[in-house]
């Protein structure tokens, strides 16, 4: 009886290690390359930052943040940046965006301009609640 469990004990590993050779053929495939062209980053004490990189494959991302309202409630990083990459057609895609208490807003070759117009419309709005001293009261009292 125990020489028949070690069998299927052996058979079973061996079986799990064929699999598991498999998986690592899939996983060491050769992959080219991209060089690094360009990197650059600065960090600042009070959070905010930029940096930017190029790749030799035609990519670049650039992304530059700073402090509002600095030791307030209403303290936040405002970002824009900008990102490029070809896409699979050979088309280059470029995004430029910012982010912030007012949510992110894209505009770019590859972003349908309804979109663009909808995130944009939002972040106005935003703007417009901020100002509204009624919603400031009912935020600050659903924040504590």
């Amino acid at each position: 009886m125990l020489k028949i469990i070690c069998f299927m004990v052996f058979a079973a590993s061996t079986a799990y290690a064929a699999s598991f050779g498999n998986a690592l053929q899939s996983t060491t495939e050769k992959h080219e390359i991209i060089p690094l062209l360009n990197y650059e980053r600065v960090s600042n004490p009070d959070g905010s930052f930029s940096f930017s990189y190029e790749g030799g494959d035609n990519t670049h991302r650039e992304e530059t943040a700073h402090v509002v309202d600095a030791g307030t409630d209403d303290e936040a990083l405002e970002v824009s940046g900008s990102y490029r990459y070809v896409d699979d057609q050979g088309q280059v895609v470029e995004v430029h965006y910012t982010a912030g208490k007012n949510g992110f807003v894209p505009i770019g070759t590859n972003i349908l301009s309804e979109i663009s117009a909808a995130a944009k419309a939002a972040a106005e709005r935003a703007e417009v609640f901020e100002a509204d001293e009624h919603y400031k009261q009912n935020y600050k009292n659903y924040k504590n």
